[in-house]
Order: structure tokens, then sequence, then C-alpha cells
């Protein structure tokens, strides 16, 4: 249905948008409903700084309604894992509804990228470092050690998976993620992820 709209109606400004998440959903939503780990994936060349890009344009309205800036500092030279694109597009729109969730009116998030060096199975490796920061009212020490358990929340109509499906796709993808936060002033997601020394 959506593509006989979009063959009545060309040039929609969201159609491609629309579209693009309706595969991602279709993608998805089996092994969202059971939480099992996935198969092994086919994973190819993802640019990462284009996945942040569209996940943003994906909650741009969202985010314009409650006046929240984007504040972008996207200064990896490299960007470029091995992954898959509508997986990762899952975690980083996660983290950024977690982060509007946290914040009120005229909050800012900041989401930024760089390359550095870590250790991963013990030795040094190339990496993508992603920061996910919002000034909102932060989770309390009690909490944080539990966010990224399944099914706990501390939301009225949460599910608890959002961070858990998170935690689970960087995994997969051979990264890490952590959080710190401090009550009032807003919490921080840290994301490592390898970067292949071929691509």
């Amino acid at each position: 249905f959506l593509d006989l709209l979009l063959e009545k109606n060309p040039g929609g400004e969201f159609g491609d948008v629309v579209r693009r998440e309706l595969r991602r959903i279709d993608a998805i939503v089996s092994q969202m409903l059971r939480f099992r780990p996935a198969g092994r994936r086919a994973f190819a060349p993802v640019q990462v700084h284009e996945v942040i890009e569209h996940s943003l344009r994906v909650l741009q309205h969202q985010f314009e309604s409650k006046l929240i800036s984007v504040d972008r500092r996207l200064a990896a030279t490299d960007d470029v894992v091995r992954g898959d694109d509508y997986q990762l597009e899952q975690a980083f729109v996660n983290l950024f509804i977690n982060a509007m969730e946290a914040m009120g009116p005229n909050g800012a998030l900041t989401v930024a990228s760089e390359n550095s060096e870590t250790i991963i199975h013990g030795k040094p490796a190339r990496s993508l470092r992603l920061t996910v920061a919002d000034d909102g009212i932060g989770i309390p020490p009690e909490n944080l050690q539990r966010l990224f358990e399944p099914f706990f929340t501390t939301k009225q109509n949460g599910t608890g998976l959002g961070m858990a499906i998170t935690r689970r796709i960087i995994r997969e993808h051979h990264g890490e993620i952590t959080a710190r936060s401090e009550l009032n002033k807003g919490t921080t997601f840290e994301i490592i992820l390898p970067v292949p020394a071929e691509k």
C-alpha cells in the first residue's frame, strides 16, 4: 500500500524514510518479540555516521516538537565498521528515544564520534568511540546498574527491552556499551565498535 501511495503521490518528502523504516521493522520485529539471540549475520561495511544521521532524521519531528537541540560532533575520520545497518539503526534510535524521554523542553542532545585505540580480545585495536549524551533528569545509581537487564523498566508503559536489545546489538557487532549518569544533570552512553583493518 505504501508503494501504491508513492506511485500516486511521487516526490513525497518522507516516502523513502517510511519505506526504509518498514523494511527495518520487518527485519527486527520477530527477534524483538522473542528476545532471542539472532542467527549468524552476513555483516557488510557500514558507514556509522550515515546510520546516525538517518536515525536522527527519523526522530527529527519529535525533537523539534520538544524543542530539543541536537549537537552533532562526528569527528571520526574512519566511521566504517562491519555490521548490519538496520540493527545499528535500531540501537541508535533506542538511545535517542531514551534521551528524548529523559529531557524536558529545550533539552540538549549531543552525539559525538572519534577514532581511538582500545583493547579488544586482549589486543590493541583501532576503534570507533561514540557518545550519546543528554542533559535530562539522570538515572539513580541503583537503576543504572540494572539498565541493560531485560524487562527492567521504571516507565509506566515501558517493556524494559530497549536498552537490553541495544546492548545485544552492540555486542553482536563485537563492541561494548556503557552508561554513566548524574541525577538532574544527564546521562551519557558510550559505545566502542571495532574498526576493521581491511574494509
